[in-house]
């Protein structure tokens, strides 16, 4: 197996080294790109009771706009973010590792009784509303905090998907519905039936929904967009076949 990861710089590299120890081949293409956001608003965590954060960039660029963190609850969808907040000297409360989501947040003992809680999002320029949808019918309070911004990657899809076809690429990592239509949106439309036959391994079945939207045949749905998740999904998978 040949697996394209697609998540952003720098998060793809330790999972293809841990893929090529149990001898997956693995090429590396980010398919979102992340940069600051230009004009971000002063950090309303001070007057917060939780903060959400979405992932380990929304940690790191929140980290540059902070001076100190304050003494309020913090809270990571998965691994990678709780690391990167460990690195802030906090200690998070994160979903469980075999459900690496936010609706894996709900089900923590401490998201029991959030009524009258301030709860920040800490995330980039769009994404999902689940969350606050949720914490607003269970009578929060919510604010977004946005940090950074997710834009289309500068590559030329053509040169892209004949490089993977020659090297034998037959999946395709793809964590978020955003880096799924990226990928659609950067090849060139006479590529995207190579794209539907590929096996896409995506965390969760809302991201397998959006790809079987697309025409995408084969779908793995991981549990999760963490290293160990995906790694655990694949050699499951391939017990299988």
């Amino acid at each position: 197996m040949h697996i394209l990861l697609t998540r952003p710089a720098g998060r793809n590299e330790p999972l293809a080294g841990k893929l090529a120890a149990v001898g997956w081949q693995a090429s590396c293409c980010p398919m979102v790109e992340i940069v600051a956001e230009p004009s971000p608003s002063p950090s309303p965590l001070a007057n917060a009771d939780a903060a959400f954060f979405v992932s380990a960039n929304a940690v790191n660029h929140a980290a540059a706009l902070v001076d100190s963190w304050p003494k309020i609850t913090y809270l990571a969808v998965g691994g990678a973010t709780a690391a990167a907040l460990r690195t802030q000297g906090l200690d998070p409360i994160t979903a469980p590792s075999d459900n690496e989501t936010t609706e894996g947040i709900w089900t923590l003992p401490e998201m029991a009784q959030v009524a009258g809680k301030h709860f920040v999002i800490v995330r980039g320029n769009g994404g999902r509303e689940a969350m606050a949808n949720r914490l607003n019918r269970e009578g929060a309070q919510v604010c977004y905090w946005q940090v950074y911004r997710r834009q289309l990657p500068k590559l030329n899809g053509l040169d892209l998907a004949q490089s993977w076809q020659r090297d034998g690429v037959n999946a395709i990592l793809a964590t978020s519905v955003e880096i799924l239509q990226n990928l659609f949106t950067l090849l060139p439309e006479h590529q995207h039936a190579w794209l539907t036959r590929q096996l896409w391994l995506v965390p969760v079945e809302r991201v397998a929904d959006a790809a079987r939207k697309l025409g995408c045949q084969y779908t793995l749905v991981t549990g999760g967009a963490g290293d160990d998740a995906i790694l655990e999904s694949i050699a499951n998978w391939k017990n299988r076949q």
